[in-house]
């Protein structure tokens, strides 16, 4: 009998070691399945975006079928903040040429949540981005470490104009600041291209009363930021405003200077380690190990190739937001020699952002922003060697004054408009064209992509029901399964 207790005892052990989190292998419970069901269609194509597919229906008690998909509602990894863009001074100077209904109009369709691509989260530069209109800061007083003549005078040209006329439509419009260099009398070089960030205990002081006045000043205009960034891309010197930061100067800076500055005074705004373009996690992500950056870095920004050190980070800091801060723009003729004169903003950039997005969120992201929302038909930066063409979600003709909802818009739209802040990824089985997200409200978002030429017949189980559809030929689609 001892025997037979010790064999049982040792068989119970290693089943609760197979079942436990360390293991690995975590199998998710099967949900109630589903009663029949209505399913709310909507595709774009080349030829016609954001049309109404007739319903399809979802039908419990045909799981045994075959299937392309395979979904589980109870599979469920990171909860989704949102998606938006960034403000920049060049988009607003687009969106001018336009009379003001026509402006609001454009407006509406980004930020409405009803009716539009509801975008909720969005991005400011601190200073001048390379989509300023000239170069610039918010201090540019040689050694006032005290920001006595700190000012946001120049944002109230422009970039207020753009966020509280967006606000119109989207009160709780939430927003966080990111610098693309300091005042030029913190680096190196003395410009405001390139150089690297002076490693100097009370520069430092001083860019992090920099960085909370801003918060502080935008909050006086009736703009409550939530977070900002560091610096973007500090590892990238480049011919527009740009800053090198070594890993160990961020470390410095957040634990020693912005960090307990931010508690002190108190500033209400999170502070993100970001925006980082590589996928190496052992630069500034592993940076985290250190309890004195931890307690104070509440979000990890990443672009680009930075999508490489997403599940990483995702692993070893759990806690931790992380969004994916700026979408790849340029139309990707870099891909050509580097020729500017690839047709901007055609179908074959929207499936390539259509993929990015999905890239991102299958990695772990949180939050997905574009970059430039709105630009004229040229799109150029203020890059001093090569003002390359890039991206917009709309495009505005400066001449014209046409509106133009590029396939990018409609690819991204397909996503922001309906997946839920709050909704959480759905892990799925099949399908490298395909994503689902779970919204708090109940409803399962499926998004699928067809790239072939023509259709495609594709069937999916969910939670123990089945349906089958045909995808258009060229399309995006997103498919709304109710509670």
């Amino acid at each position: 009998m001892r025997k037979v207790f010790v064999l049982l005892l040792v068989l119970l052990l290693f089943c609760t070691a197979c079942g436990s989190p360390d293991s690995q292998i975590v199998t998710a419970t099967a949900p109630p399945m589903r009663k029949s069901l209505t399913v709310e269609w909507t595709y774009s194509t080349p030829d016609a975006q954001w049309e109404s597919q007739e319903a399809v229906m979802l039908t419990p008690g045909d799981a045994g079928k075959r299937a392309d998909i395979y979904i589980n509602t109870n599979d469920l990894v990171q909860e989704v903040t949102g998606f938006g863009g960034c403000f920049n001074e060049k988009g607003w100077a687009a969106l001018s040429v336009l009379s003001p209904g026509e402006r609001d109009a454009v407006l509406r369709e980004m930020f409405d949540p009803a009716e539009g691509a509801r975008f909720n989260l969005c991005r400011v530069p601190i200073g001048a981005s390379d989509y300023a209109l000239s170069r610039y800061t918010l201090n540019e007083t040689d050694g006032d470490y005290g920001m006595d003549h700190f000012s946001i005078e120049r944002d109230r040209e422009n970039l207020i104009p753009y966020i509280k006329a967006a606000m119109e439509h989207r009160p709780d419009l939430r927003i966080w600041g990111s610098a693309w260099t300091p005042p030029t009398w913190m680096k190196t070089n003395g410009d405001f291209d390139g150089g690297h960030m002076k490693d100097d205990p009370e520069v430092y002081q001083a860019y992090a009363l920099y960085l909370a006045r801003f918060v502080e000043e935008y909050r006086t205009e009736g703009i409550d930021l939530f977070a900002v960034a560091v610096q973007n891309e500090p590892r990238i010197e480049t011919h527009y405003p740009s800053c090198l930061w070594g890993s160990n100067q961020f470390e410095t800076f957040i634990k020693d200077h912005l960090g307990p500055l931010f508690a002190e005074r108190p500033v209400d705004a999170s502070i993100m380690l970001g925006t980082l373009q590589e996928g190496d996690f052992w630069t500034f992500p592993s940076l985290l190990n250190d309890p004195d950056v931890n307690k104070y870095v509440s979000i990890v920004g990443y672009q680009w190739s930075g999508v490489y050190a997403v599940p990483q980070t995702r692993k070893e800091f759990p806690d931790k937001l992380i969004y994916q801060t700026e979408t790849e723009c340029g139309n990707c003729h870099w891909k050509d020699g580097f020729n500017p004169d690839r047709p901007p903003n055609d179908w074959a950039y929207g499936v390539y952002t259509w993929h990015k997005i999905k890239e991102y969120f299958d990695a772990g992201v949180n939050a997905y922003l574009l970059w430039n929302m709105v630009l004229d038909e040229e799109g150029k930066s203020i890059d001093a060697k090569l003002p390359w063409p890039q991206n917009a979600a709309i495009t505005v003709d400066k001449d014209t004054a046409e509106v133009t909802y590029t396939p990018m818009f409609y690819a991204f739209k397909h996503f922001s408009h309906y997946v839920q802040p709050g909704a959480r990824y759905v892990n799925i089985d099949g399908g490298d064209n395909a994503v689902a997200f779970l919204n708090p409200d109940g409803s399962l978002v499926i998004e699928l992509q067809n790239a072939h030429e023509e259709p495609r017949t594709m069937t999916l189980h969910i939670d123990g029901g089945a349906m089958t559809l045909e995808l258009p030929a060229v399309s995006w689609n997103t498919l709304v399964v109710p509670d």
